[in-house]
């Protein structure tokens, strides 16, 4: 298959490292020419995944053109805050044969809209499938080829079969999914959750304060995810557990770390300021407690969260509030 990736960050390069593993022809488009020209020479992405040899049949290129009308697979692998102006450069090369697999994690920021809905917008009309590939993923671990597995899905089984075989490899195992909205407000909303687990480290509340967090912040992700519309068993697996647990536990998660910066008394703003990362736990909280207003939908750790961010109280205040909640059955 020829794929393309559209990002050329950490996990864009890891997933064009795995394609090029799977067999694919592998193609990763640089929106700066300088910058694909170095990764060439180099064969080893520096800026931002140091170490990681590149492999001699991974491409690139700085022809947007060249590389959609040649592409049957397409990669969307970056920032929420670029996908629609990314793929309104692509629209007028895009065509029906193709599949667009969305591999950024949050929601639109400016619109509250999520990403799928903002890839129909712009290539319903195309009529090419529209996939997202969602998972425990860190991609300083599958570019050293670490075990790993993620879950594609689309609303056509057998598309998402064909895409799954496409991009499995040996350590990195994909599989499939018809819960499109589940996946990915599954992705979503546990930035939020990882932001409040990097709080809990932050304050060195404990593992037992670490593991009702996290339980808790399930809970929470699957009651909204089941009011608009996902299926419950969508997390309980990879989407959904395995996500949370990876980017609440994990070091090399940028959500964690910036819930510690936030315990550590920094604001929202200056630890934007002072990073190169985008932290889509910060804009997931304030529109996923939006969206849970607008839907009455229960949600105590994100609005919690959603008022440290705005300093309308502490981390320990936060934490004050929610264990002073009343009783309740467990699962209801």
């Amino acid at each position: 298959m020829n794929v393309v990736v559209i990002g050329s960050g950490s996990w864009g390069t890891a997933l064009a490292i795995k394609s090029a593993l799977a067999g694919n022809t592998t193609t990763i488009y640089c929106r700066r020419p300088e910058f694909g020209k170095q990764l060439a020479i180099d064969r080893e992405n520096k800026e931002y995944l140091p170490g990681v040899k590149l492999p001699d049949s991974l491409q690139f290129s700085s022809d947007l053109k060249s590389c959609i009308r040649d592409a049957q697979i397409v990669l969307m692998v970056t920032p929420s805050v670029h996908v629609r102006t990314s793929l309104e450069a692509i629209q007028p090369y895009a065509h029906k044969e193709q599949s667009y697999v969305l591999c950024s994690k949050g929601v639109e920021r400016t619109t509250g809209k999520l990403l799928t809905t903002v890839m129909s917008e712009i290539l319903g009309s195309v009529g090419c499938n529209l996939a997202v590939l969602t998972g425990p993923n860190h991609a300083e671990e599958v570019a050293r080829n670490l075990p790993a597995a993620a879950v594609l899905s689309t609303k056509n089984l057998d598309v998402a079969i064909k895409l799954q075989n496409a991009l499995h490899s040996q350590n990195f195992r994909i599989y499939s999914s018809t819960d499109l909205i589940g996946v990915e407000l599954a992705g979503a909303t546990k930035n939020i959750i990882a932001l409040a687990a990097g709080i809990v480290d932050g304050l060195a509340l404990g593992d037992n304060c670490k593991a009702m967090l996290l339980t808790r912040g399930l809970h929470e992700m699957t009651r909204f995810g089941v009011a608009l519309g996902a299926k419950k068993e969508t997390y309980a697996g990879l989407a959904g557990m395995g996500d949370l647990i990876a980017t609440c536990m994990s070091g090399h998660s940028r959500n964690r770390s910036a819930g510690q910066q936030l315990a550590d008394g920094r604001t929202m703003d200056d630890i934007m300021q002072h990073t190169n990362m985008v932290v889509e736990g910060f804009f997931a909280t304030d529109i996923i407690h939006k969206m849970a207003e607008e839907h009455d939908i229960e949600m105590p750790i994100t609005a919690a969260l959603h008022d440290v961010l705005h300093q309308k109280i502490t981390p320990a205040a936060a934490l004050e509030e929610l264990m002073g909640r009343n009783s309740k059955i467990e699962v209801s």
